[in-house]
């Protein structure tokens, strides 16, 4: 029986030879990576990859190392196709400078929406025109009727408004700003009512959620409108007292209504996050949060190889989400944020690996978020 002292000098003697040998392969790599930029060929080769693993696993002769053989190989071409990733062209950004003068924006709602609110705080006074749906914001964007739109994409507490992440995919337009808008919920009237007569309520459905306990506790019905304030606008026109809106206190003011029961949202910290779309990717030096969207080969470890490549630069991943992908059922776009700024040399080499690491990539945005 060797002694342990035997034992790791022949394995500092193994581990010599494989760096001598890691860097023999890494030098291929570097050669492989010229040919494939002169011929506009992709790094990933999915079935090249393959035959390496295939072929290698044939060679193994302990039969009880093979899965430990596949993850060293799978390994290997991971930090090879990084190495690749390192050496391609980056293509330089087009980044449009942000406008702030003479703009129009859209929103989804009327005057005293949450999106109007948020609007304000991210813009000031500046020109906008309202929208029926979500949807009719990025149309509007897409033919040129605003300058940017407006949009909620998630809230503390309901999470994710689904519709918007789809459209920003569908649209391919690009998140240049942040509006992040404390939403205090609240149970409107007509004048005179009390809580007491308020038997329905109407509302969009993320004011619906965000107060069901309330609602719940005073056994009243709930009924989904496209948007709070236009609930609100909806509910003063019907003069009803037993019929109330969820919405906030400005649309209160605008519509005429008495505010029966303040702050009922379940969650006292409760925010919404609103993103500012435009038709151009913008880059300011204070911004601070980048997004990005992609897809992934249907194989095990491809979304582990994205985490690794975001944690070895080491950037912080703020959050992902996922969402069904059309035409491909149960495979999923990712939408990730990540802190930096695409001026960081770091954050460039980090999303050019994950391009070659990814089955379709595309970057969102990088911009400053406000009222965090």
């Amino acid at each position: 029986m060797k002694d342990l002292k035997t034992c790791r000098q022949e394995i500092d003697e193994i581990d010599a030879e494989l760096i001598r040998l890691f860097e023999k392969r890494m030098a291929v790599s570097r050669d492989v990576v010229k040919y494939k930029v002169e011929h506009g060929m992709k790094i990933f080769q999915k079935e090249r990859e393959k035959e390496v693993i295939n072929k290698n696993l044939a060679r193994v002769k302990n039969k009880g190392l093979l899965n430990y053989i596949k993850n060293f190989i799978t390994n290997n071409m991971n930090i090879s196709r990084a190495y690749q990733a390192s050496l391609m062209p980056n293509s330089p950004l087009k980044i449009a400078q942000p406008r702030r003068e003479g703009i129009k924006v859209g929103y989804q709602g009327v005057p005293g929406s949450f999106s109007y609110q948020a609007t304000k705080k991210y813009f000031g006074e500046v020109n906008n025109q309202n929208y029926e749906r979500f949807e009719d914001v990025f149309e509007a964007l897409k033919k040129n009727e605003i300058d940017y739109g407006v949009v909620p994409l998630e809230n503390s507490s309901t999470g994710a408004i689904n519709d918007n992440y789809d459209f920003i995919t569908q649209y391919e337009f690009f998140i240049v700003g942040e509006q992040q808008l404390y939403i205090s919920q609240n149970l409107l009237g007509v004048k005179g009512a009390k809580i007491e007569d308020v038997k329905d309520v109407y509302s969009h459905p993320q004011g619906l959620l965000q107060t069901s306990k309330f609602l719940d506790e005073h056994h009243i019905g709930k009924h989904r409108y496209r948007n709070t304030a236009v609930a609100a606008k909806f509910v003063a026109e019907l003069n009803d007292p037993t019929v109330g809106a969820i919405a906030s206190s400005e649309a209160a003011e605008l519509y005429g209504l008495d505010i029966l029961a303040p702050g009922i949202e379940n969650d006292k910290s409760n925010h919404t996050r609103f993103i500012v779309i435009g038709r151009e990717l913008e880059a300011p030096i204070d911004a601070e949060r980048i997004s990005m969207a992609f897809t992934l080969r249907h194989e095990v470890g491809s979304l582990f190889e994205v985490m690794r490549i975001i944690k070895d630069h080491f950037i912080n991943m703020a959050r992902i989400e996922s969402r069904p992908l059309p035409g491909n059922p149960w495979e999923y776009c990712f939408y990730v944020d990540i802190d930096g700024n695409l001026g960081d040399y770091n954050v460039l080499a980090a999303l050019q690996e994950l391009k070659v690491s990814t089955d379709q990539f595309r970057l969102l945005g990088n911009y400053e978020r406000k009222g965090v």
